[in-house]
């Protein structure tokens, strides 16, 4: 990597951002080097690609133990890498989720609780410093295609957007798949292909297009990895396998056997009239999995011919836990995500909604096939990166993650504070910390509810809160510790006193 260690953040206090500074220090660096030295260091810095799924269930894929989804691609990522049986989402929900997996921070500091609706102004706090802005910091292009989720609209010009946070290049759409000429039809039951017309580039609409998201969102990262040969940081966000599904109908009939009549008879049948009809099957869900798994594939396929592949740091994982076949809104009708047997789904707390997929390959310092039983967390993504990158963040914004590096090269790993989540959920479990193998789930007043000793019950099957008071009171007391540093962290402060 580049000599010397850069510092990016913006201001805890002023809001004030110090990319100025950022480009001061990086034309010393260039000054003292000399271009020669300076066009070596650029040759050796490897690239960086985070892939980022949605809804996919711990389960969902082949190398997860699904018995029927094919997944070649993700296998193979796993295959020359290292598959983690514990990773964990930020959130059990898309929003805070992205939000903690881009600053290392819970989401609850970053002000992104839940979900956030169409034209809303909640949105990723400005101050926040982002995986984009440590790779900018070191001179990477940058670029998020695919879904963005953190505001109300990419169309929003009153609030932060991509640009905002260190990303040069913006495609996709802002939350979920949409197609007014299908959702506007006066046909009932409504028909036809979800292709979708919600797409943006650089905050500007798109227009109609021909092709389902998936593949859209990998045609363009292509194109834009074509277009230069410098390193690069790219965010690749898909928003399979979020309702509403669709794919292509070579991956539909690969399935057929999972599909009903209905399913057969209605290929594109909108999803919202799927209300009141006859159960469709698991097909269409599993063929969604294999078309995000065949686009995703693409992109690492292109990586691999350009002879780049390997010089290419590569993150997968999933935002949350799946919505499965227990339908609780009828958006979710028709879903069938796996949580490979954990209890719970997305928005809730148990082990479903938040323990997903989490692959890491990076053949450099990562010896193929690994597998890693010990918890992870999306948030300890920023401070891998940071120190991969060697860019030094504002020590007066606190972090929830940890950098990975002493774990991947199988050093002594012990976490520096508990896990922790906070979300607002169907049933009222709003807060989960995890010290060890005991994770402890709370409710809305901050009571403790259950409490789980995780190496011997990933099911969450015996409560033993009333079993175990001594572990009881020391996850409390974490509990306490964490949301006293989140009520009062410096940038909510700031948002508090000069929201912008």
């Amino acid at each position: 990597m580049p000599p010397g260690t850069l510092q990016v953040h913006r201001d805890a206090i002023t809001g004030t951002a110090t990319a100025v500074i950022v480009l001061a220090v990086l034309l010393l660096v260039a000054a003292l080097s000399g271009a020669s030295a300076s066009a070596q260091a650029a040759s050796d810095r490897h690239n960086v690609l985070v892939i980022y799924v949605d809804d996919l269930g711990f389960g969902d894929t082949g190398v997860y133990g699904h018995r029927v989804v094919k997944t070649p691609h993700i296998d193979g990522l796993a295959a020359e890498g290292i598959r983690f049986t514990q990773f964990y989402a930020p959130s059990a929900l898309c929003s805070p989720s992205r939000a903690g997996l881009l600053t290392g921070r819970t989401p609850y500091r970053t002000g992104v609780e839940s979900w956030i609706p169409d034209d809303s102004r909640v949105h990723l706090g400005r101050r926040e410093t982002t995986l984009a802005d440590l790779a900018k910091a070191r001179g990477y292009r940058t670029a998020v295609i695919g879904k963005w989720h953190l505001n109300g609209g990419l169309h929003m010009r009153d609030v932060p957007q991509p640009r905002d946070f260190g990303f040069d290049y913006q495609y996709g759409l802002a939350a979920w798949v949409k197609n007014a000429s299908v959702a506007d039809s006066t046909e009932l039951p409504r028909r036809g292909p979800m292709f979708p017309d919600n797409m943006y580039r650089n905050n500007e609409p798109v227009g109609v297009t021909d092709k389902y998201s998936a593949e859209l969102v990998s045609d363009e990262a292509i194109g834009w990895l074509q277009a230069s040969s410098d390193p690069f940081f790219l965010l690749l966000t898909y928003s399979e396998v979020h309702t509403p599904i669709a794919s292509p109908p070579a991956y539909l009939d690969a399935y057929r056997e999972y599909l009903s009549d209905e399913a057969k008879h209605n290929p594109f049948l909108y999803y919202f009239d799927w209300r009141n009809r006859p159960w469709r099957g698991r097909g269409e869900y599993y063929a969604n999995i294999s078309f995000l798994d065949a686009q995703l594939g693409r992109v690492i396929g292109h990586l691999r011919d350009q002879k780049i592949l390997d010089n290419t740091l590569i993150v997968f994982s999933s935002d949350n836990g799946p919505v499965t076949d227990a339908a609780l809104t009828p958006w979710e009708l028709g879903m069938a995500g796996e949580t490979g047997g954990l209890r719970g789904k997305k928005r809730f707390l148990f082990e479903g909604g938040i323990r997903v997929p989490g692959i890491i390959r990076y053949p450099h310092r990562i010896e193929a096939g690994r597998v890693e039983h010990r918890a992870v967390t999306a948030l300890d993504i920023f401070p891998t990166l940071a120190e991969w990158l060697d860019v030094d963040v504002e020590p007066r914004v606190p972090l929830d993650g940890q950098s990975l590096w002493p774990l991947i090269d199988g050093d002594s790993f012990e976490r520096d504070k508990a896990l922790y989540w906070s979300i607002p959920t169907p049933d009222g479990m709003e807060f989960a910390v995890r010290e060890g193998p005991w994770k402890m789930i709370l409710d809305s007043y901050g009571v403790p509810r259950h409490l789980f000793d995780l190496s011997n019950d990933w099911y969450e099957v015996n409560n033993l809160l009333d079993r175990e008071p001594a572990i009881r009171e020391r996850l409390l007391l974490a509990y306490r510790s964490i949301r006293r540093s989140v009520e009062n962290d410096p940038l909510a402060a700031a948002r508090k006193t000069s929201p912008r």
